[in-house]
Order: C-alpha cells, then sequence, then structure tokens
C-alpha cells in the first residue's frame, strides 16, 4: 500500500509539473502574439498554408490523403487561435 501512495504522489506532482510547464511556455509566447506585424506575418502564412492544403484537397482521390489535409487544416486553424489561448 505503502509503495502504491508513493507512486500516487509521484504521478500527482508530474501532472502539477506539467501544468507548471504549461503555463510558463504559453507566458513565453505572449510577446509573439501581442506583436502585431509579426503575428499579422504569421496569420498569412497559416491562410497561405490552409489555401494550399484545401486545393490539395480538392484534388485528392484516396481517403488516407483526404484524412491527411483534413487534419492538416484542421491543425492549422488551431493555430490562428493562439493568440486567444495565450492572452485567455
Amino acid at each position: 500500500q505503502v509503495n502504491k501512495d508513493l507512486q500516487e504522489m509521484k504521478m500527482q506532482q508530474n501532472q502539477q509539473d506539467n501544468v507548471q510547464e504549461k503555463k510558463h511556455n504559453i507566458g513565453r509566447l505572449k510577446g509573439f502574439v501581442n506583436n502585431k506585424n509579426m503575428y499579422d506575418c504569421f496569420i498569412l502564412e497559416l491562410e497561405d498554408q490552409i489555401n494550399t492544403y484545401q486545393n490539395s484537397l480538392l484534388q485528392a482521390s484516396d481517403l488516407v490523403t483526404i484524412h491527411r489535409m483534413q487534419g492538416s487544416i484542421f491543425a492549422l486553424k488551431k493555430l490562428k487561435l493562439l493568440r486567444d489561448k495565450v492572452n485567455g
């Protein structure tokens, strides 16, 4: 029982460490997302990549490629929300 309790305590500490690290990393992004010029260029690049994937999606003929393109578009759209997440 003591060993299980120690494992549980260690797991909880690891989870707390992960949360702290996530907050630290998000905080480090504030300078980037709040720099209008840099962030606007980033958004333009994301939109360009989304358009590229959408064009490839229109030409895709197999399900694996279609799913891959859809996943890529989804991920890029989530990145467009980075400022909201960081400043949220």
